[in-house]
């Protein structure tokens, strides 16, 4: 009897030093823990989503990749996959299932190593949330912990709330409804059972089920989740028959939609305005005013016109490869191109292999899948001078050495598609370009290209290449011109000029192009022919500081020298504060920014910024005192509208018979001008629709010569032609209209008076009311002794 009251005394004893421990340790590993406020206060980082104004996703900024969906969006199947996989006394436990942790402990003891986990979901969630990855007893007594407060503070729901949308599930996602997106495409109402158990199947390896690297695993883990499913009374036989038959299809990550100098335009905006960190982990959601098609249609026209500009450039040595590595460098290309045929599309190159030469120098080359046979190239070779003068290197000088100067079997060249099933030897552009095109309607960005591969060099030449202008300048004294009391038809002399230096043996004498000289003629047409030299006495009609002055109106974000050169666009300005410039003319004399960035919502829907260009914003103008934000002011009006006109009707006549007749094929009422640089550096073209204003500027980026054709007309305004087709496609034609105070008058394109009865060159001409001639042309009366040519001939003498 006694020794069973000792033992009963043990027991107790015991037991009360067990509680007493169990007491103590409790106290001693909760006295650190973390508060649960991590979970009440759940803000995880979100993704951040770029949608069109149409509703298309477009690009997302992430760190995580999460998109935070409330439990009663997740459906049944889903959560019934992952209890199943993951936790199926879920429901039953109260955040540690004893029975699960001593059978993970025999399962890893007999194993050797941890084959089997024992944590609940919740004990998951302990360990994402409040601790860390550390393998110690000590951190699993603490989540042990934790798991069960988190049982106490929070419903079942609650808890499925955040293990869900907090888990990582590869592929960069994390949280169900970004797995759904990045797995296959699709939202979670969209899920079938099958890819429910695919998603469901991961949190145990992500690495090593992920079914777009190791798709035999995945697919035998997504069977055994469905498996689960069933004997666990969470999915009917049937229903899991039919989805382990069903095939496994995951969907490639959709590249960005948002291109080239788009993309970084927006997303240096957005990170000057909310910076990086907001932007990849606030979930905001961003409404822009991007239409894929214009920006590919832009991309496009930029490559054609840089590949067609290098045909007319000299050929640069290839690499030449020895026959023993023509197998292996073909097979490169082939997995480069994952065995499938280049395209033969007109604004890409691809490499192939010149594997003979015949004695009419055709060529016969490969790439790897087809053979072809190119005719004699018209190439010219790239001087070795020229090379010297770019400094090339010894061994660069070495190598031109060795090839001589024609095509020979082994040289890696570059194929372009001819739009025709065919294709033409091409090379890389040696010359870049930038486009940049103003949706004038809705007041928007409508296409931005920084170059030919921009996504390689990242430089955005739209906003970061300053270069000179040239004639495309001109517009901008024409209408200071205006402005201060010239009409479309006052007289100027086009003829020589010589200005002295400040040395005795120093001048500087200005041409026009090709040297010639028209004499007397009119405003309009000193335009619409860039005559350099009626430029220049325009603008010393004007006064330089007059014209700098009335150049502030325009947004070209610098100061300018005082110099007659400035006439002919020898001052450094961006593609895009000359396009944005072209745009206070194209609108009536408005000046407004354009929007790139339409609207900003943060994560619970609330508007963070919203803006409307200027001369579209009815708020602004209906109320300017007290506009929404800075990005919703209305139009400053900084160019008289009927100025804006009378230009615009002058650049009319530069594409219908001036400098810009190419553009002419675009079939509707369009003005521009042509900009040429000396020696051919730069080529631009600016033109605008009533609907559309597009920029183009071309050249090399160190500035060099282009070649002798290489104008404005040629280098620039073919890509213009191209972008502006594809952005009227669909679109109404329509007429540039003219303010009330615009009177149109017949007038003699010779002498800008009204004609005479037998006056021939005639032509309707716009004008400010009261400022049309009312002067008759003198008439054409014979002299004796010449009667070609009038004995009068004072008009001519007068000019500026």
């Amino acid at each position: 009897m006694r020794i069973f009251s000792l033992i009963i005394k043990f027991i107790v004893s015991l037991s009360l030093l067990t509680a007493m421990g169990l007491i103590i340790g409790y106290m001693f590993f909760s006295s650190n823990l973390p508060k649960l406020t991590a979970l009440s206060e759940y803000q995880p980082p979100l993704v951040s989503r770029v949608y069109s104004s149409e509703g298309v996703l477009l690009a997302e900024y992430a760190d995580e990749h999460r998109i935070l969906t409330p439990f009663d969006q997740i459906p049944s199947q889903l959560v019934s996959a992952f209890l199943a996989a993951e936790d199926q006394q879920f429901y039953e436990h109260p955040g540690i299932n004893p029975a699960r942790v001593l059978a993970a402990a025999l399962a890893n003891l007999r194993a050797g190593h941890t084959v089997q986990g024992g944590s609940t979901i919740t004990q998951q969630v302990a360990k994402n949330f409040l601790l860390t990855s550390e393998r110690s007893y000590t951190r699993k007594i603490r989540e042990a912990i934790l798991s069960y407060r988190i049982e106490q503070a929070f419903t079942k729901e609650d808890i499925l709330y955040l293990y869900l949308n907090q888990i990582y599930l590869g592929r960069g996602s994390y949280g169900v409804t970004s797995a759904a997106w990045r797995y296959f495409h699709k939202s979670l109402a969209e899920l079938t059972l099958a890819e429910s158990a695919v998603i469901a199947g991961l949190p145990k390896a992500p690495g090593r089920y992920a079914p777009h690297i190791n798709p035999k695993k995945a697919l035998q883990r997504r069977n055994t989740v469905l498996r689960l499913m069933q004997s666990s009374g969470m999915a009917k036989g049937a229903d899991v028959a039919r989805a382990i038959a069903e095939p496994m299809r995951i969907e490639p990550l959709e590249p960005s939609k948002l291109l080239d100098a788009y993309a970084d335009q927006v997303s240096r905006e957005l990170i000057q305005r909310f910076g990086e960190t907001t932007l990849r982990r606030q979930g905001l959601t961003i409404i822009i005013p991007y239409s894929i098609e214009a920006e590919k249609s832009a991309i496009s026209a930029v490559r054609r016109g840089l590949l067609n500009i290098e045909q007319r450039q000299y050929y640069r040595y290839p690499t030449n490869h020895p026959s023993s590595d023509w197998k292996k460098l073909i097979g490169t290309w082939r997995h480069h191109t994952k065995n499938i045929a280049p395209s033969l599309t007109d604004d890409s190159l691809f490499p192939a292999l010149v594997l003979a030469v015949s004695k009419k120098g055709e060529l016969t080359v490969n790439d790897g899948f087809r053979t072809w046979n190119l005719s004699k190239p018209r190439w010219h070779w790239k001087p070795t001078r020229l090379y010297k003068k770019e400094g090339a290197s010894p061994a660069q000088l070495a190598l031109l050495k060795r090839h001589p100067r024609h095509w020979m079997a082994g040289d890696e060249i570059r194929l372009q598609g001819n739009g025709k099933e065919g294709v033409r030897l091409a090379q890389e552009p040696s010359i870049e370009s930038a486009l940049y095109a103003i949706d004038l309607e809705r007041g928007t960005v409508l296409a931005r290209v920084g170059g030919y591969k921009h996504h390689v060099s990242g430089f955005d030449r739209v906003g970061q290449a300053k270069r000179q202008p040239g004639s495309a300048f001109k517009p901008l004294l024409y209408t200071s011109a205006l402005a201060n009391g010239f009409t479309p038809a006052s007289i100027i002399m086009d003829t020589p000029l010589v200005f002295d230096g400040q040395s005795s043996d120093s001048y500087w004498r200005p041409e026009n192009y090709k040297n010639e000289f028209a004499g007397p003629v009119t405003l309009r047409n000193a335009l619409e022919h860039s005559r350099n030299l009626a430029s220049i006495k325009v603008l010393q009609n004007i006064g330089i500081q007059k014209f700098i002055n009335d150049l502030q109106s325009y947004p070209l974000q610098r100061t300018f020298p005082a110099e007659l050169a400035l006439a002919l666009g020898a001052a450094e300005v961006t593609p895009e504060a000359l396009t944005e410039s072209y745009a206070v003319l194209a609108t009536h004399g408005q000046r407004w920014k354009p929007i790139s960035i339409q609207q900003v919502q943060d994560r619970t829907g609330k508007t963070l910024y919203r803006a409307v260009a200027g001369h579209r914003c009815q708020i602004c103008h209906a109320d300017p005192v007290a506009p929404i934000n800075e990005h919703m002011r209305p139009a400053e009006q900084v160019i008289d509208p009927v100025n804006a006109y009378l230009i615009t009707h002058i650049m009319e006549g530069v594409i219908q018979h001036g400098t810009g007749r190419r553009a002419l094929a675009l079939k509707r009422p369009a003005a521009g001008k042509t900009g040429t640089t000396n020696n051919q550096v730069d080529a631009w073209f600016m033109g605008y629709t009533p609907q559309i204003l597009t920029g183009v500027w071309t050249g090399r980026d160190t500035p060099t010569a282009m070649g002798r054709s290489e104008t404005g007309a040629h280098a620039a305004l073919p890509t213009w032609l191209a972008a502006m087709q594809a952005f009227h496609r669909g679109r109404e034609i329509k007429e540039f209209t003219p303010p009330a105070d615009v009177e149109m008058v017949t007038i003699d394109t010779a002498t800008g008076l009204l004609p005479a009865p037998d006056n021939k060159e005639i032509m309707l001409e716009a004008f400010r009311k009261g400022s049309e001639p009312t002067e008759l042309t003198p008439s054409k009366e014979p002299s004796p002794s010449n009667p070609e040519t009038p004995e009068d001939s004072g008009f001519f003498e007068l000019g500026m």
